[in-house]
């Protein structure tokens, strides 16, 4: 299993980013991923681009709603020249949130929007000089010719899923599962695993060509408790200062109902302390990956076998240097 960063971006500047990346790559880290919330996703990944040599770079995820798939392919194609073939294309459908009171563009359709705006980008991907896309479906059409050449080694394609009927989707038109936070590793293979294994198996496809990506929450540090309580922090914050549809189904199906229930009324409420102190030690034990460089090593070897690569989002606060040299000493230690 390789090991990547997510990186949100929030509270970074530029010349940090690119310095946390230059680091990442220098203790080993297989990728780098931006998450498209506080920053963009391709312009920071430029920047991380030129700094770096041989990790993967990613969006994790761009939202589908806020560009046309002419768009996104095309930047896709134009980063992956820059990068060196390096470009791994996270993309997501979003939430009703997001996409109307962030974009206030209607989320509808989003099932078939979704399977039809990945198809496009898989033929974007692969279509070669003199060669020609016509697509007319449900949601999107599109007549149209390149004018440069992809290259002969398309990007993955990866499709953000965790409701079962997107996983579905993405079982039948997508290189790879983009699985996101919260999700614990028996969840994952008991649950998340088979039921796209049997969607695509159903679309005569072999599950095995499916590749997995999961996020982790971690927070690192020799004081057991004070990682568990950055960890207790950053859940309170995928309900504040509005809640996450995806988090709270995540956290229910996993049996933590009583846990969703006391942050959806605190947390929107800025109550993030009595927030915090509502989350139970087994969330912790089994949602997010807190505690010493020991414990957390451990917990990272449970998704072996599950996943084929898992992305830490750091939940330690402090300084950017501070925050981040236990978690880059951890990828070092696993990846040697």
């Amino acid at each position: 299993m390789d090991l990547g960063l997510l990186c949100t971006g929030g509270g970074m500047r530029f010349a940090e980013l690119v310095d946390f990346a230059r680091e990442a790559e220098t203790a080993g880290a297989a990728a780098f991923y931006m998450a498209e919330v506080w920053r963009s996703g391709f312009v920071p990944l430029t920047a991380v681009a030129s700094a770096t040599s041989r990790m993967r770079l990613g969006t994790y995820v761009l939202n589908a709603y806020g560009r046309s798939p002419l768009v996104t392919g095309l930047s896709a194609i134009d980063f992956n020249e820059y990068c060196g073939g390096r470009l791994v294309l996270g993309v997501g459908g979003g939430n009703r949130l997001i996409n109307e009171q962030w974009q206030g563009i209607p989320h509808a359709r989003v099932l078939t929007k979704m399977a039809e705006y990945v198809t496009l980008l898989q033929r974007m991907a692969r279509t070669r000089l003199g060669e020609r896309i016509d697509f007319e479906g449900k949601v999107h059409r599109m007549h149209w010719e390149p004018a440069i050449d992809p290259g002969p080694t398309p990007f993955s394609i990866y499709l953000a899923a965790v409701f079962p009927d997107m996983l579905k989707v993405a079982a039948r038109v997508a290189d790879g599962i983009a699985c996101g936070a919260t999700l614990s590793a028996p969840y994952l293979r008991e649950v998340i695993r088979p039921l796209v294994d049997l969607a695509a198996r159903t679309a005569g496809r072999d599950p095995a060509t499916l590749r997995w990506n999961s996020v982790a929450f971690i927070a690192v540090d020799e004081d057991r408790e004070r990682a568990r309580r950055a960890a207790r922090v950053a859940l309170c914050h995928l309900y504040a200062p509005l809640p996450h549809p995806y988090y709270e189904f995540t956290m229910r199906e996993q049996g933590f109902t009583t846990t969703v229930d006391a942050l959806l009324k605190l947390a929107p409420a800025g109550a993030l302390e009595a927030a915090a102190d509502s989350i139970p030690d087994e969330v912790i034990d089994r949602l997010v990956i807190a505690g010493t460089p020991a414990e957390c090593f451990a917990r990272i070897k449970d998704y072996e076998g599950v996943v084929d690569e898992l992305l830490l989002l750091n939940a330690m606060g402090g300084d950017v240097q501070t925050s981040h040299t236990p978690l880059l000493a951890l990828i070092r230690d696993y990846m040697k």
